[in-house]
């Protein structure tokens, strides 16, 4: 820090001296050569059960009713298909109005920069999230009640 108590920018001496911090950990206390194969492993078992929506790009991108402007969006998967409905809010957030096949009560969760967003489903695949922020999000349904190995469904990330 500088006499101001502002701090500066990090130069070549700090990081030779994080050089040396590092070169000391990795002497004293070495990561287990099989911890990233581990961490590998496990992350591929908890997405066996997870299939990756894919956006189905000839959807209208926009429909637009009186004074009303939704963006529509669709995903689809070999399990199950996600229709979105992106409608602005006055205060700059947006409600997210979503339609899943096959219907059930389905847990949807909304993943956001600012946290998870979690609701249900209603019997006829029907759910909506209000006042969500304007973030690249991504949406996991996960189903109510499995007939195969699948578990859940992802979308890729989109922005609102």
């Amino acid at each position: 820090m500088n006499p101001d108590g502002v701090a500066e920018p990090l130069d070549d001496r700090d990081f030779l001296i994080l050089a040396g911090v590092r070169e000391l950990y990795e002497a004293i206390d070495p990561m287990p050569a099989e911890v990233l194969e581990e961490i590998r492993f496990s992350l591929a078992l908890r997405h066996l059960e997870t299939e990756i929506a894919r956006a189905v790009p000839d959807l209208a991108a926009a429909v637009t009713r009186g004074e009303e402007s939704r963006r529509l969006l669709a995903f689809e998967s070999p399990g199950m298909k996600i229709a979105l409905g992106v409608k602005p809010n006055g205060d700059g957030t947006v409600r997210l109005d979503g339609w899943l096949t096959p219907p059930g009560e389905h847990r949807v969760e909304l993943h956001a920069q600012t946290g998870v967003i979690v609701t249900r489903a209603d019997e006829r695949g029907r759910f909506a999230v209000e006042g969500v922020a304007r973030t690249p999000v991504h949406l996991t349904v996960r189903l109510a009640k499995p007939v195969t190995a699948l578990r859940a469904v992802t979308t890729p990330t989109f922005a609102l």
